[in-house]
């Protein structure tokens, strides 16, 4: 029998590393602790000392936060986690047996129809992962659409995790990224665009509102682009502030992904959430993951079915679009029941409080000393830059003493260190005016 140090040297020499510590080089030192923990405490001793370890953190209900950059925090219901928390939807894994799921599959055939009057195109999966993974497949639809060329522009003011999450995705696919800058404004430089089109460009990514909150404008000119070079455009979004825009559909997205988190979902650490992925009829066939649909049972009464499934488990494996396909339905589920209680003049009037909070917002902080809110001078939703007087990270330590943590700090993000004392700030529903005007104050005090 091969004894545990022996096994754990051949994993070690397997990896290429020393230590098993290694593996965790990448977590940032200010977050690792040691628990010193002496050899054989008991259960109930251990439990004692890790609790008093966490009581160091910050309870999230106890400090004002005005973080965002892609998951945000808004008011849920309290129907919502009580529809989900049914145990037919919440034990449920996924619903391969039609005859005994038409409650979950009825729901997800709804949340695919909200989410398609949305953002205005005929086909919405349910779902992806996340925004990211959603943006990643959306290349390499692009691939299977226009089947011609390898090269798709991505714009650099997009999501650092978006980054991330393709290089990992098109590692051995023959696809190249080009990024396309953006202007003064924060928006998309279109000249930067057209000129890095090309016939060997499959499409381009458009995101309004994009990582700064910035929306676009003059959104049909990326039709005209899109049809002048006949490649595919793909549009992401935040799925709350669809209530107030025209749907990208009907400004020539070929593909919509973004994240239903705004909708229902709890920031939790960062997910679980529900990638939307939306495209129009004729493709189909060529989306990723699963599709519900609408039948007639054995009795000509209407029933629901999964009518689309192009993943690896259901089809021969070089027929398939993608294996991406979790059981996010619960998820889907919370956003369904979320729209449904909003209802549609429900999330216009809360996309508009959005709005309204945030813009207000920005105007007083960009009249305290110092400061620029909005840092780019466009239209926004729900979020906004702003440049500091001071470090951001010095910013950040005189907010956290009075329990407020005013943003993410863009110039701390390789792809933004030309935003030197930037903030990232978003403003929802949930914060009252008393801590408006705390955090206000606030930013004051530690700038004097």
């Amino acid at each position: 029998m091969v004894k545990r140090d022996e096994r754990e040297r051949e994993m070690l020499d397997f990896l290429g590393i020393n230590e098993i510590e290694e593996l965790f080089e990448d977590v940032p030192d200010q977050i690792r602790t040691d628990l010193e923990m002496p050899e054989g405490l008991s259960e109930r001793k251990v439990m004692s000392k890790v609790k008093k370890k966490l009581k160091k953190n910050k309870d999230p209900d106890k400090v004002t936060s005005f973080l965002g950059a892609g998951i945000y925090e808004h008011f849920i219901p309290a129907a919502v986690n009580e529809i989900i928390g049914q145990s037919e939807f919440y034990t449920s894994y996924t619903p391969y047996q039609a005859e005994i799921s038409q409650g979950l599959l009825q729901a997800l055939f709804e949340y695919q129809s909200l989410i398609a009057e949305l953002t205005g195109l005929g086909a919405v999966n349910t779902s992806m992962y996340d925004k990211p993974t959603a943006l990643a497949e959306a290349i390499l639809m692009s691939a299977r659409v226009k089947r011609k060329g390898n090269k798709f522009l991505i714009p650099e003011n997009t999501h650092w995790e978006n980054d991330a999450v393709i290089n990992n995705y098109l590692r051995g696919k023959d696809i190249e990224i080009e990024k396309v800058d953006f202007n003064e404004e924060g928006r998309i430089d279109k000249e930067d665009l057209k000129a890095k089109m090309d016939d060997d460009v499959l499409g381009f990514y458009v995101s309004t509102p994009n990582v700064f909150g910035v929306l676009e404008e003059d959104v049909d000119a990326f039709k005209d682009i899109k049809e002048d070079n006949d490649c595919v455009l793909v549009a992401g979004t935040n799925p709350l502030v669809l209530s107030l825009m025209r749907p990208p559909g009907e400004w020539g997205a070929d593909i919509v992904v973004g994240d239903s988190q705004p909708l229902g979902i709890p920031k939790g650490y960062g997910g679980p959430s529900v990638g939307i992925f939306a495209c129009n009829e004729k493709n189909i066939r060529k989306m990723p993951g699963r599709i519900i649909g609408e039948t007639e049972d054995s009795d000509g009464k209407r029933a629901y079915c999964m009518t689309l499934q192009t993943r690896e488990q259901h089809i021969r494996r070089e027929r398939a679009t993608s294996n991406i396909c979790t059981n996010q339905s619960l998820m889907a589920l919370a956003s369904a029941a979320y729209m449904f209680l909003q209802g549609g003049k429900g999330l216009e009037e809360l996309a508009k409080e959005n709005y309204k909070k945030a813009h207000e917002t920005a105007k007083r902080i960009n009249e305290l000393e110092g400061f620029e809110a909005p840092y780019f001078e466009s239209e926004s939703f729900n979020e906004f830059t702003v440049k500091t007087p001071e470090d951001s990270k010095s910013l950040l330590k005189g907010c956290k003493k009075k329990d407020i943590i005013p943003g993410v700090p863009l110039d701390k993000k390789d792809k933004f260190s030309s935003l030197p004392n930037t903030l990232l700030t978003a403003v929802t529903e949930t914060k009252t005016e008393e801590e408006l005007n705390e955090f206000v104050e606030t930013l004051e005090e530690v700038t004097e």
